[in-house]
């Protein structure tokens, strides 16, 4: 069999498309299926849709991660100041809502940092903000990632995109997209 990656003219955006040339000369009995109903209805299912979807939540998805990783290493720094301070590790562990083990790992060598000055209380009300904001971050994070995840399951289930071409939408691997979508059933 004969396979080979084509310019994707015919695509809306254009881009790759993976294909065998057989399987690129007639569609999937699915996909053809899909697109009868759909112009039935006056509507196309070519996965456009899902392209687009696909393609503006990747962007968003990378920030919130790019946020939430700038916010650990603030809360690190916080961390390794607050043991220059002579905070007790209890206590940082306590405000952040994460274990000793983490402060111990997060504060690494401290011992290269002035102390700061600051009172225990200020330090304390800094941690738990720092906190409240990782709580936040990790919330839309994971959001966005349910989001790809059920765009990922619809695509796959109504047999418009494969898995090749979900990879190149949402940056993840083929084998990635393969156990995301497991347990989905293509339309018929």
């Amino acid at each position: 069999m004969d396979v080979q990656l084509k310019r994707g003219t015919g695509l809306p955006g254009g881009g790759y498309r993976y294909g065998a040339s057989q399987r690129a000369a007639s569609p999937p009995r699915a996909v053809s299926h899909l697109r009868n109903a759909a112009d039935a209805k006056g509507t196309t299912h070519d996965g456009g849709r899902f392209r687009s979807l696909l393609s503006r939540q990747r962007p968003r998805l990378a920030r919130a991660d790019s946020s939430f990783r700038a916010l650990i290493a603030r809360r690190n720094e916080l961390i390794a100041q607050c043991v220059q301070d002579r905070l007790p590790v209890t206590r940082i562990a306590a405000a952040l809502g994460v274990s000793a083990w983490v402060v111990r790992t997060a504060a690494g060598d401290a011992a290269g940092l002035p102390p700061s000055g600051i009172s225990r209380q200020s330090r304390l009300g800094q941690l738990e903000g720092i906190a409240g904001e990782l709580a936040e971050g990790d919330a839309e994070r994971l959001g966005y990632e349910a989001e790809r995840q059920a765009l990922v399951a619809d695509a796959h289930r109504d047999g418009v995109l494969d898995v090749f071409e979900l990879a190149s939408l949402t940056g993840l691997t083929p084998e990635h997209i393969r156990k995301m979508t497991r347990g989905t059933r293509k339309a018929s």
